[in-house]
């Protein structure tokens, strides 16, 4: 009976270690194969902001992140920030990127904006990814909401973040480890004209 127990208790933890796994695993958005994610079927790209795509410290969209988003627009692709930071900073941001879709203060884990999202694109969950630094918000509304993701490592780390964000993200991280799920720094092929299968 002990036996049977700890193993569904195994068995429990490690379905919920599956919420926090990103389909893919990249350095940075720089790294992102958009011939491979429209191949794959992808229409519709949610993005994160605050150390995606800027430091958390910086308001001004670099040369790169506009030739990504551009890029992204000549796949005929959708593009939407998808950012938990208050409406100012974001559609600060959004204007100066010429991004037309934006939404601010998601409260990502929680599915609010991303049903509201899906509402109005229309698009089947397949064909949609989100892109984010975090595991304990980006990662998990995306699993929760039966999306795609792609996890990139900060740009920076946020000296205003949540202390407890912090310390999920590195005990998610090292139980992931533990597991064989996810080591940090350790990332899928994904160089720009490179090939990856997403998970």
């Amino acid at each position: 009976m002990w036996g049977v127990w700890m193993s569904n208790k195994k068995s429990r933890n490690l379905l919920l270690l599956n919420y926090f796994k990103p389909s893919i695993y990249l350095e940075s958005y720089e790294k992102i194969n958009l011939d491979s994610l429209k191949n794959s079927g992808i229409k519709l790209i949610m993005c994160d902001m605050d150390n995606t795509l800027i430091g958390w410290n910086e308001r001004i969209p670099s040369p790169n992140v506009l030739n990504f988003i551009k890029n992204i627009y000549s796949h005929n692709m959708e593009f939407v920030l998808f950012s938990n930071n208050i409406r100012s900073r974001v559609e600060n941001f959004a204007k100066k990127a010429g991004i037309t879709n934006y939404f601010w203060d998601c409260k990502k884990p929680l599915l609010g904006k991303m049903k509201l999202v899906k509402k109005l694109f229309k698009y089947k969950e397949e064909e949609m990814i989100i892109i984010g630094d975090q595991l304990v918000t980006d990662v998990l509304v995306a699993n929760r909401a039966h999306i795609k993701s792609i996890l990139v490592s900060p740009l920076s780390r946020n000296k205003e973040e949540s202390k407890m964000v912090q310390f999920l993200e590195k005990h998610i991280l090292k139980k992931l480890s533990q597991k064989n799920i996810l080591h940090e720094g350790f990332y899928n092929e994904g160089e720009i004209g490179g090939n990856y299968e997403i998970l």
